[in-house]
């Protein structure tokens, strides 16, 4: 009977350390596995401590904390600088470096040194950028492929000459597209942009011998008496979305094509353009005397010549301007040569500044 008294005492004892002791001190029952996997072994998931300020019903997940404990990437090394010493004076050194220099002789003004220096490496630049700057204008104006002022002059005169040709050029090509195209004037009698519109319609006509046909959607003639010799709309304009009025069409009876021209009141000019415009879009005109209407005469483009399949190495600047050369306006130009030369390829013909020997 003292025995069992004093097992029952030692038990009650236990009881009471373990009541005492931290959930987390105690251990952890081993999980039961599925059926069928009883001898499988899992590894064992060690669980963080737990903190006694969070209380008994707090959870904490293992796999946070694992991330928790993961170390961060180290930072990439920084790259070594670029050593410009071998281009000190170039351009690529004197855009990376000036701004620097600059701000060092700002910070420092006291100091010569750097303010020499800044001085110096600005001059270095405005000398590099005029002598680059005369080596083009030479380089341009003895190579007709890269002058721009033959396409665009800049002169007063070579403007004015230039306009002269344009108009004359744009004049024969209306007259041109008027052979085989004609105009739809959709107009009603009391509409005032319409009378203002009429006159310069009539320049047209005269300028051009473009045929303009004449559509009235009220029905009725226009009321300062212009186009006699109109007709009453039956469906055009309404198949046509005409909500405005003046409206124009162009139309190209060979091919029934009808595009439009214009809505609301138009200059006679932009009435030429848009109807020069879509005559090219439409392939009425090509594109030699679409270019003889707008510029005054036609225009060579390197990048209608330009093949680049003839460069065999892209990295050799000879190749590519070889082919560029190709492709200029008046292709491989004799850009210098010497009288004697030029005697010698004329097969001994005297010139206006060497007479014959």
């Amino acid at each position: 009977m003292g025995g069992m008294r004093a097992l029952i005492s030692a038990v009650l004892t236990s009881l009471a350390l373990l009541a005492t002791m931290p959930a987390s001190a105690l251990p952890n029952p081993p999980a039961k596995a599925p059926a069928g996997q009883e001898d499988t072994q899992q590894p064992a998931t060690t669980k963080p401590p737990r903190n006694p300020d969070d209380g008994w019903f707090f959870y904490r997940d293992p796999r946070e904390e694992e991330k928790k404990k993961t170390p961060p990437p180290k930072p990439a090394p920084p790259s070594a600088p670029t050593d410009m010493s071998e281009k000190v004076g170039s351009a690529e050194w004197i855009q990376k470096n000036l701004p620097r220099i600059m701000m060092d002789a700002i910070n420092d003004p006291g100091n010569r040194d750097k303010v020499e220096l800044y001085g110096y490496v600005q001059k270095l630049a405005m000398d590099k950028s005029e002598q680059f700057a005369n080596t083009y204008i030479r380089v341009m104006s003895a190579n007709p492929a890269l002058d721009e002022t033959i396409r665009n002059p800049t002169s007063t005169f070579a403007l004015r000459e230039l306009d002269t040709k344009r108009d004359s050029e744009r004049a024969e090509v209306l007259r041109q597209i008027a052979q085989t195209t004609g105009l739809w004037y959709f107009f009603r009698s009391d509409c005032p942009y319409c009378h203002r519109q009429n006159p310069l319609l009539d320049l047209l006509q005269q300028d051009s011998n473009i045929s303009i046909l004449p559509i009235s959607l009220d029905h009725q003639p226009l009321q300062d008496g212009s186009f006699p010799n109109w007709v009453a709309d039956s469906g055009q304009g309404q198949y046509l979305g005409v909500t405005n009025t003046p409206t124009l069409f162009m139309v190209h009876p060979s091919t029934g094509q009808l595009v439009s021209l214009a809505v609301g009141q138009r200059s006679l000019p932009d009435i030429e353009r848009r109807i020069i415009e879509i005559s090219r879009d439409q392939n009425w005109i090509d594109q030699a005397t679409y270019e003889r209407a707008m510029k005054g005469m036609p225009q060579r483009y390197i990048t209608d010549a330009f093949d680049p399949t003839s460069i065999t190495d892209p990295n050799d600047p000879k190749q590519v301007l070889d082919a560029l050369r190709h492709a200029g306006m008046h292709g491989e130009a004799q850009q210098s040569a010497t009288l004697d030369d030029l005697q010698k390829a004329t097969r001994g013909n005297a010139t206006p500044w060497k007479g014959s020997e």
